[in-house]
């Protein structure tokens, strides 16, 4: 099966190719453009590289959020109008979840090691969630948290005390000024969601229809704000 993988939910932006789970090609953009304008130019010289063309997928990836409003609106239009017009099926991906599964854990035990995907969302606020390192179950739910809110939670899970804790994404400083207890605590600022990331993230979840696939914000844009 081949799945292209797609994000656009925060400052970089990626897509890989990935046939029976080997890597036929990936590119991970670090530039300042906006993702409207290297998005679609990634995406093509993936293609390229990898000998395939869109309508040779079996289905595309894209990360809905949380994450960058504009951000995700671009790749949720861009991997829409995609999969549209190659008759394609959708595989909707956390961002969240595709960031802790981008992260290699080389310094604990998974069994032991509770990861901690971030996004700043500004105003001592992150997008945030907590999984198992091992199993991959959800301890902390996606969603836009204050800060002190947040690491409360995170204090709350059963066995907290006897974990380590693996804080990644850019959101990860702001977590840290927050955080009440420190053993056991590690934090890696410049993580960001990779494709292979989001390849791992999409095991499991049965592709739909693209019409059928919504940005997950877990909150309301300034614009909504200012407008209630």
């Amino acid at each position: 099966m081949k799945i292209l993988c797609c994000d656009t939910s925060n400052s970089t932006c990626c897509a890989g190719i990935y046939g029976d789970g080997k890597e036929l090609g990936y590119e991970l953009s670090l530039e300042k453009k906006t993702h409207s304008e290297t998005f679609m130019p990634l995406v093509m010289r993936v293609c390229e590289k990898s000998g395939l063309k869109i309508a040779d997928m079996d289905a595309l990836a894209v990360t809905t959020g949380p994450g960058s409003f504009t951000g995700i609106r671009i790749g949720l239009s861009a991997v829409k109008g995609m999969a549209l017009a190659a008759g394609l099926n959708v595989i909707p991906v956390s961002s969240l979840k595709a960031l802790a599964m981008s992260v290699e854990n080389v310094a604990s035990d998974p069994a032991d090691t509770i990861i901690v995907p971030c996004f700043d969302a500004r105003n001592d606020r992150v997008f945030a969630a907590a999984y198992d390192d091992a199993t991959g179950d959800v301890l902390v739910e996606d969603g836009a948290y204050f800060n002190q809110d947040f690491t409360e939670l995170l204090e709350k899970i059963p066995g907290a005390s006897d974990k380590q804790f693996l804080v990644v994404g850019d959101g990860a400083e702001t977590v840290r000024k927050a955080l009440f207890f420190t053993h056991k605590v590690q934090y890696a600022s410049g993580a960001v969601i990779l494709p292979k990331g989001i390849m791992s993230a999409a095991e499991g979840i049965e592709p739909v229809n693209g019409a059928a696939v919504k940005a997950s914000y877990c909150a309301v844009s300034r614009a909504e704000r200012y407008h209630n």
